[in-house]
């Protein structure tokens, strides 16, 4: 693809906390993800190989999509630039969970939705592991989610259009 190319720029994408746990460890980081089938509850993430997200992911066969809700831009800027090999993010930045019972105590508070998914397959494409998930359990805490779009964040407050 050549410098400047603006094709990424078109496609709206929901921003996302992808968070994993393993043994004593959990990290927490920026992502997207988008739904494989609206029958199926099957989503896709994308993470660098090697990075902590990525080595949790494939120790534990599980994560969890955190949907990013309003106000949560800062959060999302933090989690995108730093890794968790040497930091717990949660505690450096800190964030507060949903209880234990409601995901392992990986769910930011303020978000706006949440899925737990077990890995269904997982692919290596230059540098990036792309992940699909079956969706296992899920919760909706009624806040408008924050969406990434041509550079900038976006949030969704306005009705949905009719389909006529």
């Amino acid at each position: 693809m050549e410098s400047g190319n603006t094709v990424f720029q078109w496609l709206p994408c929901p921003v996302v906390f992808i968070c994993t746990a393993h043994d004593d460890r959990r990290d927490i980081m920026t992502g997207t993800a988008m739904f494989v089938s609206e029958k199926e509850p099957l989503l896709t993430v994308s993470v660098a190989t090697g990075h902590l997200t990525d080595q949790l992911i494939t120790a534990s066969g599980q994560f969890l999509v955190a949907v990013a809700a309003i106000g949560q831009t800062r959060l999302a800027i933090q989690l995108g630039s730093t890794r968790g090999e040497k930091m717990d993010k949660y505690t450096r930045f800190s964030i507060d969970t949903l209880p234990q019972d409601a995901g392992n105590g990986l769910i930011p508070k303020a978000v706006s939705s949440w899925m737990k998914c077990k890995v269904e397959s997982s692919d290596t494409i230059k540098g990036y592991r792309v992940v699909t998930g079956r969706v296992v359990e899920n919760g909706d805490l009624s806040r408008p989610p924050l969406v990434w779009h041509n550079d900038a964040f976006w949030n969704l407050i306005s009705a949905p259009e009719s389909g006529t």
